[in-house]
């Protein structure tokens, strides 16, 4: 199965430094992974990508959240929850987001940002007496007013 993202997709919206620029192969291990993942937590989402044309942005989303899920996990491959470095006076403290730092994660964001989004609320109503008859005769639907 081919992916939607492809490692250069990645690599080229890195923000700062530190880019896996010669790391393709292993960018795209985490890239399938991410997808699969996708795939299992929006069972939609492959059929939804199959339309032709696909639903408006929605690949280009796609593309976005496996790029943001893969840049986590190559910011932070050892899962370190916090980093302190002092050097004299000076010290300097990271923390990193997240439930699981270095792992594989979806935010609620863009969970929600692969949904599939409903067109409208529509109103209907439901008989469920249709069909019974009772013993002075058929029911009839009448409206009261």
């Amino acid at each position: 199965m081919a992916s939607w993202t492809t490692p250069a997709m990645v690599i080229d919206s890195w923000v700062g430094e530190g880019a896996p620029v010669g790391q393709t192969t292993l960018v795209q291990t985490w890239i399938d992974r991410a997808e699969r993942m996708l795939r299992k937590r929006i069972p939609s989402l492959e059929a939804r990508m199959a339309l032709d044309p696909p639903e408006t942005d929605l690949l280009e989303t796609v593309q976005d959240v496996v790029s943001n899920m893969v840049q986590r996990v190559f910011r932070n491959p050892e899962g370190t929850r916090t980093s302190q470095s002092t050097t004299g006076p000076f010290s300097q403290s990271v923390t990193y987001g997240g439930d699981q730092p270095g792992y594989l994660w979806l935010t609620d964001d863009e969970a929600d940002s692969l949904q599939l989004t409903s067109t409208g609320s529509k109103a209907f109503q439901i008989d469920p007496l249709i069909g019974y008859v009772y013993p002075n005769g058929p029911y009839v639907w009448s409206e009261v007013g």
